[in-house]
């Protein structure tokens, strides 16, 4: 990002991961990330007014949580493959307790949402997310099923008028923005450009430029951790 795009990251470790201390859970991972944001939002080293969120994966999941609750220091948002809730993606990874567990797209009964401490509903968050918000979707993603993509951003267009969808047919769930090549670069300077911008960008340029590349329906970077 700081080569290609030529802007500042900020990179988070939570809790429980990496060299943090403590143990992760979405209300300590939710606090560690508006500790970040509202860090940035005191430096003067930086232009407060175009911070935007990156958030790939749980990151994603985070970033929406993030956004919707600061909409005055947040710019926009970016979620790269990321799922509607930890409740839909245990119904995948356990296919057995599909019927009994699942977040509010899901069927069933959902006996078992109540022991799940971290649900994670990305779903109902994004639909109150005010900032523009582009999605970033690898069509071969082996973890998050792409259609997880689809229903966020169906949700967000709902609600907000500027959402961007990008699709990459040979990405998966951490390559992405290695297979999408200089496409994927450009998805994302032609989204800061008009949405964090130095200079107004128009909205038609967005379109027409990604429309050249392919089809289409200043970060704190909150990505997938690592243990």
């Amino acid at each position: 990002m700081m080569q290609r795009l030529q802007c500042n990251v900020f990179m988070l470790s939570y809790r429980g991961y990496g060299e943090s201390d403590g143990y992760p859970s979405q209300k300590g991972i939710t606090y560690d990330a508006q500790a970040a944001l509202d860090h940035l939002a005191q430096r003067k080293d930086i232009d407060t007014s175009r911070i935007v969120i990156f958030g790939r994966s749980l990151g994603g999941a985070v970033g929406a949580v993030l956004a919707k609750n600061n909409p005055e220091k947040v710019a926009a948002l970016i979620l790269e493959n990321t799922f509607t809730s930890i409740l839909d993606m245990a119904g995948i990874m356990l296919p057995f307790l599909r019927w009994f567990i699942g977040g509010s797209s899901s069927k069933g009964p959902k006996l078992l949402n109540c022991v799940v401490r971290s649900p994670w509903s990305t779903l109902d968050i994004v639909g109150e997310v005010k900032q523009p918000i582009l999605f970033l979707s690898g069509l071969q993603d082996e973890l998050v099923p792409p259609s997880h993509m689809t229903m966020l951003y169906d949700k967000a267009v709902e609600h907000n008028r500027n959402c961007r969808f990008v699709d990459f047919p040979s990405g998966m769930h951490m390559d992405t923005w290695m297979s999408g090549g200089d496409r994927y670069w450009r998805a994302i300077q032609l989204f800061l450009d008009q949405y964090a911008p130095e200079v107004q960008s128009r909205d038609a340029s967005f379109k027409s430029e990604i429309a050249e590349d392919g089809n289409c329906s200043v970060p704190l970077y909150l990505k997938q951790p690592k243990l």
